[in-house]
């Protein structure tokens, strides 16, 4: 069996120096070591968290202006779609108004010319209607046309 005598009791002190000077000289600078850079990794995620929060503060912010920017930009586009077409709209205004100004003085010029030129074919047809009166009947004396009468006949015709 075991016997307790004094190398049992040194044995066990050697053992137990033993353990201590093993904990001072490894076990604590490697757990000082593991608790530092456990320290480091938690300073660290800490650090990364609140860069991340910052980073989506200002992606939300860019985000926010990138929104009103296209929106002042859609309405400028829509401002300026909205000028050209009303410019457009008083320009084809302006050419018609011109259009129908000139077919309208164009109207009254060939007015007045047909006017003129059935003012002229007047005294020819009464001239052209005797000569073939007297062809026909041998006399012209049958009845002198009216000017008027000839003039409104060939308004009707022309």
């Amino acid at each position: 069996m075991l016997e307790v005598n004094g190398t049992l009791i040194v044995l066990i002190l050697s053992f137990l120096l033993f353990v201590w000077a093993l904990n001072q000289v490894f076990v604590k600078p490697v757990a000082k070591t593991l608790a530092a850079r456990s320290a480091k990794i938690e300073q660290d995620l800490s650090a990364s968290r609140k860069l991340r929060e910052e980073a989506e503060g200002v992606l939300v912010q860019y985000e926010k202006r990138l929104a009103e920017v296209r929106t002042r930009a859609q309405n400028t586009i829509n401002d300026a779609v909205v000028e050209a077409q009303k410019k457009r709209s008083e320009e084809m205004a302006a050419v018609q108004a011109e259009g129908r100004k000139r077919v309208d003085t164009a109207r009254t010029a060939l007015a007045q010319e047909k006017k003129n030129l059935v003012s002229e074919l007047v005294d020819s047809e009464i001239l052209i209607v005797d000569t073939i009166m007297k062809k026909l009947i041998g006399n012209a004396s049958g009845g002198a046309l009216e000017r008027g009468t000839v003039q409104k006949a060939l308004e009707e015709a022309c």
